[in-house]
């Protein structure tokens, strides 16, 4: 998903997958283990949304994606159904990623698919423990016998939700036909007045869908860039990579 402008790092004539982190855009190296993982054969198909002065992240891509686009910003929810003209109707496992996640590995990419693939999970999502970083992600909760229940975004948590260290760190793989039904079942009924891509989790549940929440390896992989300080924290561990 790369259709967001980029309001709190400045955004104003590119979107924010198209600004640098340790010399190249945000979305190239975004792409770049998924990328790896279609030469290996595990990934089939990669699909990038686009929206906000998209035609800079078709220029950039090229041929290494195919495109859709979300004409209106209308949330994550919303900018994820935007794929189902292309693969609504197949089998299969998709993964889903926000474009401005620039640390995660074909290992962890590898890691969530194959236990989807494994427990014949109908959604899986990755999530990480922290009492202090990725404070703006949406809260885990859970039943009382350790089940998922649902997400709460921060903007509609009470003061005990946020309080929470599991988070939601925005990288999913589900299954295709149960998704794009469940896409059509998310409402807008939220602060924000936008469709959540993380109601498909109470959606499982309440489906009684099989679901799990993976916690990845390496906690630094979860950075989005939403900030110029985000963008310094990944070039930062970019480079020691390099």
């Amino acid at each position: 998903m790369a259709a967001g402008k980029g309001t709190r790092i400045g955004a104003t004539d590119k979107p924010k997958v198209m600004f640098e982190v340790a010399g190249k855009p945000i979305i190239e190296w975004a792409i770049a283990p998924l990328l790896k993982l279609k030469e290996e054969g595990l990934v089939d198909r990669i699909i990038t949304v686009v929206g906000f002065f998209g035609d800079q992240v078709i220029d950039c891509l090229g041929q290494k994606s195919e495109y859709v686009w979300q004409k209106d910003q209308l949330g994550t929810g919303h900018a994820a159904r935007q794929a189902q003209s292309l693969i609504g109707d197949e089998e299969g496992l998709t993964v889903i990623v926000n474009g401005d996640h620039v640390l995660y590995t074909q290992d962890t990419y590898r890691k969530v698919i194959t236990e989807a693939e494994k427990q014949n999970l109908t959604l899986v999502l990755s999530v990480v423990n922290s009492e202090t970083d990725f404070d703006d992600y949406g809260r885990v909760i859970r039943a009382n016998n350790g089940k998922v229940e649902e997400i709460v975004e921060l903007k509609d948590t009470n003061e005990l939700q946020k309080k929470i260290s599991e988070r939601n760190i925005n990288l999913y793989v589900a299954d295709n036909k149960w998704l794009f039904g469940a896409l059509s079942k998310v409402r807008n009924e939220n602060a924000k007045k936008e469709f959540y891509l993380t109601d498909i989790i109470k959606i499982a549940v309440d489906d009684r869908e099989p679901i799990e929440a993976i916690r990845i390896d390496r906690p630094e992989e979860a950075i989005g860039i939403n900030t110029e300080e985000d963008r310094l924290k990944a070039e930062e561990i970019l480079n020691k990579k390099v």
